[in-house]
């Protein structure tokens, strides 16, 4: 079997997509793994991406799903390990990026890492241990109120500390590879790393790119192949990109996120005269049967999201002894099971999905397997090919990605 020079565990299919979408600009031909079996799937691929769905597991859950992913990819013999969450931090106190990183280290018997959030062609950046979202602070953006993660504390170092039994320490700008290993022999175990711009990343991947293990968001896929083309540890192949095609009619757009950046795209779109279905998120977790979705029509089928929605939802879940991450995936999961019974009584010529608890059950539901990834619509937001159950176009943006009119721009591109 061809040897990938890249891996990686996802904590959720957008992140998977996301990255996957930044290598395969890079040149990289690069699938994405949704059923376990990287070995199954990576025959011929220079990066496999392994999504786990992990983000919102109990953590000791988190912990032993991504232990097991290490581990299959670990079998492939890639030069570099990443794993991979989003560049908002997206997590508690409790979990779970301190517990996947934990998990890695643990089945590679590695002693040092790095974690480089910082996405800085997205707005979010890193500096003296703290992180922005767009200039603005994390603890002051719109995560502030995400209901399954909210994310009350912009310093990383404090944050994942609270999440791992090793060390975290704060690696500041300008970041070289000496500091990295002053840093690990100060008696640093995880190293959160400064990065504020594009040209600092480029410093930044040529200082960890000698690590057989990082974590992180999508940022190292942008500037690592470049380093690995010059060393001699990969170079592009030739082979044909998959192009799987779409059918007639129209495409159906899935929005379970209630992160403003999704807010703003449902606005866009229903302003726009667009057709949408708003579906009851209790109503959906106790059973709901799936609606009609015209034929020929663009749709957008979306939850009700207004914070009197949330507090409804947050209210009956409650009632019936839920906590926030088990409301929210049983939500997505209802989700999941109208959009199979809307797909098999009609597919669409492309399906979009908004939202990370949302993309990995769906995927999950319509049994997609592995995915081959093409090129990105927008940074962070590719188009896919399912190799397994299913041949239409598929789009996973993660909910605080992508420009007002992303519905428009995924929608044309499937044509």
């Amino acid at each position: 079997m061809n040897t990938p020079v890249f891996c990686a565990v996802a904590d959720d299919d957008t992140g998977a997509t996301d990255l996957a979408g930044m290598l395969t600009g890079e040149g990289l031909r690069t699938v994405l793994v949704l059923d376990g079996r990287p070995e199954a799937w990576g025959e011929g691929y220079d990066a496999v991406i392994l999504g786990t769905g992990s983000r919102a597991l109990p953590p000791a859950e988190a912990y032993g799903w991504t232990r097991e992913a290490v581990g299959r990819l670990r079998s492939l013999s890639p030069r570099v390990i990443e794993v991979k969450y989003c560049s908002t931090f997206d997590s508690t106190a409790e979990g779970n990026i301190g517990q996947s990183i934990d998990a890695a280290m643990d089945e590679l018997g590695e002693t040092f890492t790095v974690a480089l959030p910082a996405l800085p062609v997205n707005g979010r950046t890193t500096y003296m241990g703290y992180h922005f979202v767009h200039g603005q602070l994390l603890s002051e953006s719109p995560m502030r109120d995400h209901p399954l993660t909210p994310m009350r504390n912009s310093n990383l170092v404090s944050h994942l500390q609270s999440q791992t039994r090793r060390r975290v320490a704060s690696v500041r700008h300008p970041l070289t590879r000496d500091a990295l290993t002053a840093c690990r022999e100060a008696g640093g175990e995880i190293a959160i790393l400064d990065c504020v711009s594009d040209a600092d990343l480029e410093s930044v991947c040529a200082a960890i790119a000698h690590l057989p293990l990082i974590s992180g968001s999508s940022a190292p896929a942008m500037k690592l192949p470049r380093i690995w083309r010059r060393e001699g540890w990969w170079q592009p192949q030739s082979k044909t990109m998959l192009q799987a095609a779409g059918r007639h009619g129209g495409c159906l757009i899935v929005a379970g996120s209630c992160s403003e950046a999704t807010r703003r795209q449902n606005e866009w779109f229903e302003s726009r005269g667009g057709y949408t279905l708003v579906l009851d998120p209790v109503e959906l977790i106790e059973g709901r049967n799936a609606p009609a979705v015209p034929e020929g029509r663009d749709c957008l089928l979306r939850t009700a999201s207004s914070k009197a929605d949330i507090g409804r939802v947050a209210a009956y879940a409650g009632g019936k002894g839920l906590d926030a991450a088990s409301a929210g995936l049983a939500i997505a999961n209802a989700l999941a099971r109208t959009v199979r019974e809307i797909v098999e009584r009609r597919p669409p010529a492309k399906l979009i999905v908004a939202g990370g608890e949302t993309s990995t059950a769906i995927c999950r539901e319509l049994g997609f397997g592995a995915m081959e990834v093409g090129r990105n619509i927008e940074p962070g937001v590719p188009i896919c090919y399912p190799l397994g159950r299913h041949r239409f176009p598929v789009v996973l943006k993660s909910g605080n990605f992508g420009s007002a009119d992303f519905y428009a721009r995924a929608i044309s591109s499937a044509r």
